[in-house]
């Protein structure tokens, strides 16, 4: 099985993981339902709809980072008629009491354009109720200025941008629904609804959201990459790709492209693209005022290409694969993942990680023991927290990856080490090369001290000069701190 198969399996399974339970789903559409039908009732003067919009309606919500933290359900609260109401009026005079007065919830908090309520038998999630009112192919939704203490009403089309996400994968979404038809033994795709089936879009969007809950962690500078742009750029790249692993390549390498291509007069223009309003919807209007949210867009979106395909890519064990995942998109979800995969596979990956793994092989205790390794400066931490992607580049000019104790390699290739851990930046990388042999030692190149990395951040360049087993460390050090380490790397030179 090549890596790329064995990748889009292990995503398959960690998007099943990200997934909210159907339990869950349904709890939250009854919830919502049912608060429908209470304000229907009580206001008969006004026709009132309630429905979900962000990654519920869209299918690409996934599970919070930790037991703490709640699921987030949008929903807005359109009144079909009442186009006399001004915006305060819509959410403070009518909305606020009537959430105040509905028993299963507690104490509405208002935020800029929402209303933020918690069940009180369900306090897993809680739902942000954004007042809304008709206004022909679009509505008006309540937005408060913070600074001024007022309120006005802004344009918006939950609905369309629904309408629009789910036409944009129709044709792998009916697919899948026809292979889950003949699995299920179903009677008609109509009969299947649309959570029970995730195509390689959805899925892709859930891995991009949990890279970004991971590396936005305590994020205190408000550059967090919102859902919204993540989910309209993903979208308008989906190429109907058949697996994720493409879609996350079509996404990612023409995510940043994209951004530029769609400035309009040298401004940043992510439109709702099912919005018909005077003023077109820009979700990124605030990249404007804020330029540093959106360079903390790109370099994410380049971080992520890095984590997600470039690395993974140059491991050939599912352990190993397994390993890199954990730094970018977290242990408890990669661990689950693979123990569905593989329940042997867990047990595999914690053992690459650990001190105490096992028996070595002679020839390798002795490659390591050499008297002119120098002994780390720093206390080490225990364990393993980084590992390293080796690319080598040949004579003839070809590039590949190469495997920890690999075949012997030919003199003349230059070998880039580049660190891969789940740190968070800044720190530095040491490199600690190690060289063995009787041509290595004529031409007094032992070596086996700690130099910087030389080409960008994470990356050490050598070439292949001497004949024997050479080995690599990488170090990363952070305050001072020797924060993270990786197993020593082996490269054998004919």
């Amino acid at each position: 099985m090549s890596t790329k198969s064995q990748l889009n399996d292990i995503y398959e399974k960690i998007g099943q993981q990200l997934d909210i339970s159907d339990e869950l789903f349904e709890k939250a559409k009854e919830k919502y339902q049912d608060m429908g039908v209470w304000l229907d009732k009580k206001t008969p003067e006004y026709k009132i709809d309630i429905y979900p919009q962000g990654s519920f309606a869209l299918g690409t919500v996934i599970k919070p980072l930790n037991d703490n933290e709640e699921y987030d359900l949008d929903l807005v609260c359109e009144f079909k008629n009442g186009n006399n109401t001004d915006a305060k009026e819509l959410k403070v005079d009518i909305i606020k009491p009537l959430l105040q007065e509905y028993g299963d919830c507690g104490e509405p908090e208002e935020k800029r354009r929402c209303w933020q309520v918690i069940y009180k038998d369900s306090p897993q999630f809680h739902m942000d109720i954004i007042p809304a009112k008709a206004n022909g192919t679009y509505i008006l939704i309540t937005d408060k200025d913070e600074a001024q203490e007022s309120y006005d009403y802004i344009g918006s089309n939950p609905a369309g941008y629904i309408a629009w996400f789910k036409e944009r994968m129709k044709v792998r979404l009916k697919i899948l629904k026809e292979q889950f038809v003949l699995k299920e033994f179903r009677a008609q795709i109509d009969d299947v609804p649309d959570y029970k089936v995730k195509t390689p879009l959805q899925r892709a969007i859930q891995m991009l959201k949990r890279h970004r809950d991971i590396n936005f962690a305590n994020n205190a500078d408000n550059t967090r990459p919102i859902s919204i742009i993540i989910t309209t750029i993903a979208a308008n790249l989906y190429n109907n790709e058949d697996n994720v692993y493409d879609t996350l390549k079509a996404i990612l390498e023409n995510a940043e492209k994209y951004i530029e291509d769609y400035k309009v007069d040298g401004k940043y223009s992510i439109l709702n693209p099912s919005y018909t309003g005077t003023h077109p919807e820009n979700f990124a209007d605030k990249w404007q005022e804020h330029p540093e949210r959106a360079k903390a867009f790109v370099d994410w979106i380049n971080k992520a290409k890095e984590d997600i395909l470039d690395n993974p890519m140059a491991f050939t064990s599912i352990p190993e694969i397994g390993n890199v995942l954990k730094f970018s998109l977290g242990e408890g979800i990669v661990n689950k993942s693979l123990a569905a995969f593989d329940k042997e596979i867990a047990s595999k990956m914690s053992s690459m990680l650990n001190e105490n793994n096992g028996l070595v092989p002679q020839r390798i205790t002795s490659l390591l023991s050499v008297p002119h390794r120098q002994k780390p400066q720093w206390k080490l931490p225990i364990g393993y927290n980084a590992m390293i992607k080796t690319t080598i580049k040949d004579v003839d000019g070809r590039e590949y990856f190469y495997k920890n104790d690999g075949e012997p390699l030919k003199k003349g290739a230059s070998i880039y080490f580049t660190a891969v851990t789940g740190v968070k930046r800044p720190f530095k990388v040491y490199w600690q090369i190690v060289n063995t042999g009787y041509e290595a030692r004529n031409n007094n190149c032992l070596r086996g001290g700690f130099e910087n990395s030389d080409v960008g951040y994470m990356t050490r360049h050598e070439a292949t000069a001497y004949t024997g087993s050479h080995y690599v460390q990488c170090f990363i050090i952070k305050n001072g701190q020797c924060v993270g380490k990786s197993k020593e790397y082996i490269i054998n030179i004919e």
